[in-house]
């Protein structure tokens, strides 16, 4: 149905949360494998600008709420001579600029009251799905193409400037270059069951008095000041170094792959370090569609843990076993 010969410049757009983007990235490098001389954009949220700049394998990366320079997504659609337009997450409004622009090949869910707008569908619901995200994304395209595609394929490219005022800022809080020290990240932005508070201020307590050759490191978004500073809080005898809202994600990019382990909720940055294919521990729920199967970190090097079978009470997840999980990773 696609003629390859004729594609020239590809879009693909997910415009929703950090995870989900990054469960993306693998569909850049299939379209680069498939189309080796076309230019590849990346339609996402400005927010990931830090994180996605110079992204290997895209040509360009547009923001599609760019506060300095906003463009019509039809205006793109139209300067950049789009032949293939890969709507990841249906969207109404971008399958309408995407019919309207007039792009020769429109890719999108079939299962969508305005998938008339498409004219290469793709059949298959995602909800209960029992393939991982990014097989998902990636199936976007194989369903048009024999093509064997990485779901692990993912490849940041990391800034100078970045990396320069990462260094200042942990020299500032008293993390060396020479030091070894573990990510706990607890958020997650409400989009998972989350491992509780009480559990990763248990948690901190004990890496930081059994692991006494690394430091403990936490992260998170300002929004989670309240919830990182509840769990530092009465643990001062502790190599434990507060990073909340200290760093964009570029930055935090560098941090996790500097660390000797990463862990935690389900949330975007595990999606970093399963990319960064960084040792790594992660807490999932069972149900469905919130379970590892689907949103699961890639990379090799990861350890899951979930609450007992058919549950999905996450304090069933015990401090020792999460400590188990550390040894096993760093020995």
């Amino acid at each position: 149905m696609i003629d390859k010969k004729s594609v020239r410049n590809i879009l693909i757009t997910r415009t929703d949360r950090l995870g989900d983007v990054i469960l993306t990235l693998p569909l850049v490098s299939c379209m680069r494998k498939i189309f080796p001389d076309a230019e590849i954009y990346l339609l996402v949220k400005f927010y990931l600008k830090d994180l996605l700049e110079n992204y290997k394998g895209a040509d360009g990366i547009i923001y599609s709420d760019d506060p300095e320079y906003h463009v019509p997504l039809k205006k793109i659609l139209k300067e950049k001579k789009i032949d293939i337009a890969v709507n990841v997450k249906p969207e109404f409004s971008q399958a309408l600029d995407f019919y309207t622009a007039g792009v020769k090949y429109r890719i999108g869910s079939a299962y969508r009251w305005f998938s008339f707008l498409y004219n290469c569908k793709v059949y298959e619901h995602r909800r209960n799905s029992d393939k991982h995200e990014s097989e998902l994304n990636l199936n976007l395209i194989r369903n048009f193409f024999n093509e064997d595609c990485n779901s692990d394929d993912i490849h940041f490219n990391i800034s100078e400037d970045n990396r320069r005022s990462l260094n200042l800022r942990l020299k500032e809080t008293g993390l060396n270059p020479d030091d070894k020290y573990i990510v706990v990240h607890p958020g997650s932005g409400s989009s998972a069951k989350d491992l509780s508070p009480e559990q990763f201020k248990a948690l901190v307590r004990e890496l930081g008095s059994e692991f006494t050759e690394y430091k403990i490191v936490l992260t998170g978004i300002t929004g989670e000041s309240e919830l990182i500073n509840g769990i530092t809080a009465g643990q001062e005898n502790f190599n434990i170094i507060n990073l909340c809202g200290m760093l964009n994600l570029g930055e935090l990019m560098i941090l996790i792959d500097q660390s000797s382990l990463f862990i935690s909720n389900s949330t975007g940055p595990i999606h970093i370090a399963g990319a960064l294919n960084k040792k790594l521990i992660g807490f999932y729920p069972n149900k469905k569609p919130m379970d590892a199967g689907r949103w699961g970190p890639t990379g090799g090097n990861k350890i899951i843990l979930s609450p007992g079978e058919d549950s999905d009470d996450m304090k069933e997840i015990r401090t020792d076993e999460i400590l188990s999980a550390v040894k096993k990773l760093l020995n």
